[in-house]
């Protein structure tokens, strides 16, 4: 009998919590299942930037935002095509002989598509050359920006061929 009495009282104290957490909002919604790199937003152009160390006529191109600058990602099918093949030259241009360099290579080229090529390209990076291993996911986002190389232009136009990781200058 005395179970009986129980159940009752601890059906309100759950109901309650569960309101309680609703109301604030404490629930398993969409803001708390999306990925971090989400808030950033899809790269949706490109952004050209001083080498530090070669002077001002000297750049490199790279994926950026629309009012967010550097802050925001590539994943599959989505981000900017000019963004997509700017990372796509990258890997190509500064990981040659890579694996990566490689896949990017054999499924399109600078096409600026993240489809299934662009993806491996970007996890093999991540796992074996950027320290990345951890968090390896073949999504492009700041922490992967940030310990890449880039290739160089001189003038935004004649390519160098030489590739640095500006984060680190």
């Amino acid at each position: 009998m005395r179970r009986a009495s129980r159940t009752p009282g601890l059906r309100k104290g759950t109901r309650g919590a569960l309101a309680l957490l609703f109301t604030a909002g404490l629930t398993a919604g969409p803001a708390m299942t999306t990925p971090a790199y989400a808030a950033y937003g899809p790269c949706n152009t490109t952004s050209w930037r001083d080498v530090p160390s070669l002077g001002g006529s000297n750049e490199y191109r790279i994926p950026a935002r629309t009012g967010n600058g550097l802050s925001c990602y590539l994943r599959y099918f989505e981000g900017a095509d000019a963004a997509v093949e700017e990372l796509q030259k990258a890997i190509v241009i500064c990981y040659g002989g890579t694996w990566a360099s490689e896949r990017i290579t054999r499924s399109g080229g600078f096409d600026g598509v993240y489809g299934t090529g662009t993806v491996e390209a970007v996890e093999w990076l991540q796992k074996n050359r950027l320290g990345l291993s951890a968090s390896a996911d073949g999504v492009y986002g700041p922490e992967t920006r940030s310990r890449m190389r880039w290739p160089h232009y001189y003038d935004r136009g004649a390519l160098l061929y030489s590739c640095t990781n500006p984060s680190t200058l």
